[in-house]
């Protein structure tokens, strides 16, 4: 956790020296949106109504979250992986509670955009992890699906994210023991450069509100953002204080990477 607490910090801290006139952000720990922060304003839910979430554990603690794919694969965060090894990981399936229960099973390797992956804006924040071992689908343990890559955001729909991130952003220790969900309207890439200008990408949009209030935040990196049972965003980072009134959470597009995907898929199948 610590790890990615840094890079957010670091992160914040080279908004700030860009001038006052542009607040600063801080991925929400997303290494911590996907640190172990939860999410704000959400309420408490059960696993079997998101079958699809995993726990992203380092050395056994976790720190993010993801998304099943498939028996063996699962989708996340490069942000939550980049620095790390293999061997260091391992995801949690099929239980609603953050320490406890459920399916664990090791990470045999992942690919992310290494090439263009970057670690001071989190740009292409996507991440692939091929498990040692199928997972045994049931009423908590089964895929999401994932949108074409022609599909685009829908502005002002709404989206539900989940995770066990932080419940208080100001209170590192304030993970949350259960699952939290909240439901967030999606902001368009264009609608979300007014928020964050220049750092916003083709590849990431925008859910939350404007008056504030409901956000994911540290704890909740890597985990689903998703529509109707489809994958559309994976969280990524977004305001140093989540749930800030003008800040909305700032989400990896899925459907610009649907390609990517595949072929990482195949690549590591073949493996």
């Amino acid at each position: 956790m610590f790890l990615f607490k840094f890079a957010v910090f670091l992160f914040a801290a080279v908004f700030v020296d860009l001038g006052t006139a542009f607040p600063a952000v801080n991925q929400s720990n997303d290494s911590f949106r996907t640190s172990p922060l939860r999410i704000i304003g959400g309420e408490t839910a059960n696993i079997e109504d998101y079958p699809y979430q995993v726990l992203l554990m380092i050395e056994g603690e976790g720190k993010c979250g993801g998304s099943i794919l498939s028996e063996t694969f699962i989708i996340t965060a490069a942000h939550c992986v980049f620095d790390q090894k293999a061997s260091q990981l391992s995801i949690r399936a099929g239980s609603s509670f953050r320490t406890s229960g459920g399916e664990i099973v090791s990470v045999a390797s992942f690919k992310y955009p290494e090439d263009d992956f970057d670690s001071s804006t989190y740009d292409y924040d996507i991440a692939i992890l091929r498990l040692t071992k199928p997972l045994t689908y049931g009423d908590g343990i089964s895929p999401v699906l994932l949108p074409n890559s022609d599909d685009e955001i829908i502005q002002g729909e709404n989206a539900k994210a989940s995770g066990w991130g932080m419940i208080d952003p100001n209170d590192e220790s304030s993970l949350s023991e259960k699952l939290q969900a909240v439901e967030l309207p999606q902001i368009t890439t264009q609608s979300c450069e007014k928020y964050y200008g220049s750092y916003i990408t083709s590849r990431m949009f925008c859910a939350g509100y404007q008056s504030g209030g409901k956000d994911t935040c540290s704890g909740d990196s890597g985990g689903p953002l998703v529509v109707d049972g489809y994958l559309v965003g994976i969280t990524s980072w977004g305001s140093p204080t989540c749930a800030e009134a003008g800040r909305p959470g700032v989400f990896t597009k899925v459907s610009y990477f649907r390609s990517y995907i595949d072929s990482i898929i195949n690549n590591l199948s073949e493996k």
